[in-house]
């Protein structure tokens, strides 16, 4: 038989538990939630510099063209609103520049609007997006207006509050399409890999 100790300890296992899973539950209940990190109109400005990529041309019935053209240059100015926690809407300026084998200066502006979807994982931010918007091309004695489809993503360290730095990875799609003569037109092919800093207020 059990003694009267025993008993006692049995009946302490007993209640602590039964009470176990209560104050676990009241201990979560007292964690605070997690908070967000931006709100609707909360803003963001960006500066990137880095490599500009030129990956290959393609005409309009899909034969892949060699774009003769040097690793380059980029740089950009960016701007953008938060819609809540994880979209944001914005605008970006940015340009490029790159050397063919003929020695001249390829130059592109491109002027786009953005959209993003932000993954936050802290102290880390996953930001996926898309631009569209209008590509200034001048290339020697040559200049003309295209449009630029730009997706992308980006892995941002939040150093603090207000300011993060970060890899952007975007891909350039420039469609040229010829009136004059079809067969001439081209859509090009590029890739942007940056160093970004961002400021958040």
């Amino acid at each position: 038989m059990f003694s009267s100790n025993a008993r006692r300890a049995a009946a302490v296992l007993a209640i602590g538990l039964v009470l176990c899973p209560v104050l676990l539950s009241s201990q979560e209940a007292e964690r605070p939630a997690a908070t967000s990190v931006y709100s609707l109109g909360q803003q963001s400005f960006a500066l990137s510099l880095g490599l500009f990529i030129p990956l290959f041309f393609m005409d309009f019935d899909g034969a892949v063209l060699d774009t003769n053209l040097s690793l380059g240059g980029f740089g950009s100015l960016q701007w953008g609103i938060h819609l809540d926690n994880h979209w944001l809407v914005g605008a970006e300026i940015g340009g490029i520049f790159s050397k063919s084998l003929q020695e001249n200066i390829m130059y592109m502006l491109a002027i786009t609007a953005k959209g993003a979807y932000i993954f936050h994982a802290f102290p880390f931010e996953f930001p996926i997006f898309l631009g569209a918007g209008m590509d200034i091309v001048k290339y020697g004695a040559q200049s003309h207006l295209d449009f630029i489809l730009k997706p992308g993503f980006a892995s941002l360290w939040k150093y603090n509050v207000n300011w993060g730095f970060g890899l952007n990875v975007i891909y350039w799609w420039v469609p040229q399409p010829w009136a004059e003569e079809p067969s001439k037109g081209l859509m090009g092919n590029f890739l942007e890999v940056s160093l970004t800093a961002q400021y958040s207020f």
